[in-house]
């Protein structure tokens, strides 16, 4: 079994942090998104782990190639045609017909993924969410296999969305059913759609049965990022005591980290080398070689050697920059 993690996306929704970070390597409680995801991964028994990079995809390949020692391999999306394309670059990675695990690179999830693969079906992680309309949906019969797939529908037919884990027993017809839709231009929402590639597999006889997907926390926006944050802190904090300072748990504070009259949490995740002074900071993610000073700081994102002087708001500040306010 190859391991196909498409990352190539532009994370748009996460600039200006984006702009010059890769959204899987954005930290959640101190961590990059990916390496939560590497370590449900490095327990199964695979090949090959293959990336599907583009933007600042080098970022990518030098932190997983910094950190692990697995065979690994990179494929870069020139064109941002969707996620049926982006897996598609993985197939010259295939001399011969084999099992195929996609996951996606930009979300965090717990799930039993060692038991869906020992399925003789087609496997597709899924689970209920309040508004589907921003995920692939599933309909399924009695025994969990899927009827009919719908990728962002207006009007949901169910709450069952995909959850960006997928198996398949034959890459060879993977790749054939998205040859198919890139041949004859089949697109939906001007991309060529993984759900449509499914589809036409079911049109040819293939199952697909769900499993279910026990956590699923996204990480596309600052709002589901620091809620993301909020829940990960809770179960991976540090317990640090700083004279001078009060520290709120949850809070996570990375190597060289300073803090200095100042009162810190709960839910912080402050990266190593930054500091704090004079500050009250709750609900926010501070990033690396940041410096927070004479801030009252809440449901704020902070880039890597950011500077921020400045009155009690709510901040979304990119890497590298510099914010100050008079009193």
């Amino acid at each position: 079994m190859k391991i196909v993690m498409p990352v190539a996306g532009k994370g748009s929704r996460l600039w200006p942090h984006t702009h010059v970070i890769p959204k899987a390597l954005i930290r959640v409680a101190g961590k990059p998104i990916i390496q939560y995801i590497i370590e449900q991964l490095q327990t199964l028994d695979f090949s090959e782990m293959i990336f599907i990079i583009g933007h600042l995809g080098e970022q990518i390949r030098d932190h997983i190639e910094g950190q692990y020692n697995f065979p690994m391999s990179f494929m870069r999306q020139r064109e941002y045609n969707g996620l049926g394309h982006a897996i598609y670059q993985s197939k010259k990675a295939f001399d011969k017909d084999e099992d195929i695990l996609v996951v996606l690179g930009d979300i965090i999830f717990n799930a039993d993924i060692l038991a869906a693969i020992k399925s003789p079906h087609n496997r597709i992680g899924a689970l209920e969410v309040e508004d589907p309309r921003k995920f692939g949906v599933l309909m399924t019969d009695a025994e969990g296999f899927v009827t009919n797939m719908l990728e962002k529908p207006e009007r949901p037919p169910s709450k069952l969305a995909i959850a960006g884990i997928y198996y398949f027993k034959s890459a060879y017809r993977l790749f054939s059913a998205v040859e198919y839709l890139i041949k004859e231009k089949i697109q939906t929402r001007n991309e060529y759609q993984l759900t449509d590639a499914m589809k036409n597999m079911m049109y040819g006889g293939e199952k697909f049965q769900t499993f279910e997907v026990f956590e699923w926390y996204d990480c596309g926006d600052k709002d589901s990022l620091l809620d993301t944050n909020k829940i990960m802190l809770s179960r991976h904090a540090t317990n640090d005591r700083i004279p001078g300072s009060i520290i709120i748990p949850p809070v996570f504070l990375g190597k060289d980290v300073v803090v200095e009259n100042s009162i810190i949490g709960p839910n912080v995740s402050i990266s190593e080398g930054s500091r704090v002074k004079d500050s009250i900071v709750k609900n926010t993610i501070i990033g690396k070689e940041s410096t927070v000073e004479n801030t009252i700081l809440e449901s704020s994102l902070i880039g890597d050697e950011a500077f921020l002087r400045a009155s009690s708001q709510e901040y979304n500040i990119g890497p590298h920059s510099e914010i100050t306010t008079s009193d």
